[in-house]
């Protein structure tokens, strides 16, 4: 009897300490860009019943180290048990700067799933051009942080320790929107340029990066890796 009670005590605090834990995802636009641009995913994120923020910061003035560290700072304050993100373009690189401030000994929630839209994680063409153009000064720091060279500020980023979902906008063609860039893209973003090879799951839609986050398609794949960890078959 004694046994059998403390089956039922056990049992009943795993249930409630699993039912109890707290999860939110953090939604990130990219570099120029705002929360409205990214409040399709949200209002998405939000009817499924998941807590999420719709997260910005000041992309023109702040660089990727501080965002980073902003960003590091409202998470750990905030001590969810687990958080995801949702990033599009530069937002994907505010979470992976986030992760240098990270180490084994801190008390930091999980993380659990990283959906990218079109990230320049090997840096983007545009900035290559006007990190060196009389236009440098206006466009603030985060321009020369995304150069593509291998001494770059993104190709010293870590890693994510996730489970990340790519979503690549293409045009379905070896030259892409913008022909000058030598791969299917985007406009902004090469499909070459967005890969890491450490994602669970990758997949191409036809969208031009500026539009990505507002197409039905994207978040219904947003939806379906946070649900499931993978894009299934949606089609293209």
């Amino acid at each position: 009897m004694k046994l059998r009670l403390i089956l039922i005590i056990s049992t009943v605090l795993f249930l409630y300490q699993t039912t109890s834990a707290t999860h939110k995802i953090y939604i990130i636009h990219g570099y120029a860009g705002s929360a409205f641009q990214m409040n399709n995913i949200y209002k998405g994120l939000i009817h499924e019943g998941y807590t999420s923020e719709n997260y910005t910061y000041p992309s023109f003035k702040e660089n990727l180290d501080s965002v980073g560290m902003d960003l590091y700072r409202k998470i750990k304050e905030e001590n969810y048990d687990t958080v995801s993100f949702v990033t599009h373009s530069m937002g994907a690189l505010v979470v992976r700067s986030m992760y240098q401030y990270m180490d084994s000994t801190d008390c930091f929630p999980v993380i659990y799933r990283f959906v990218m839209l079109a990230p320049p994680n090997k840096g983007c063409q545009y900035a290559d051009f006007f990190s060196k153009s009389p236009l440098k000064a206006l466009l603030g720091p985060n321009v020369s942080l995304m150069r593509t060279d291998s001494d770059s500020y993104v190709a010293k980023l870590p890693l994510p320790t996730c489970q990340v979902g790519l979503i690549i906008g293409t045009a379905g063609s070896k030259h892409g929107f913008n022909p000058f860039m030598g791969d299917d893209n985007d406009g902004t973003v090469t499909v070459k340029s967005a890969v890491l090879g450490i994602e669970q799951d990758i997949v191409t839609i036809r969208s031009m990066h500026i539009l990505m986050p507002r197409k039905k398609k994207a978040v219904k794949l947003v939806l379906r890796f946070m649900k499931t960890g993978a894009f299934s078959n949606l089609g293209t």
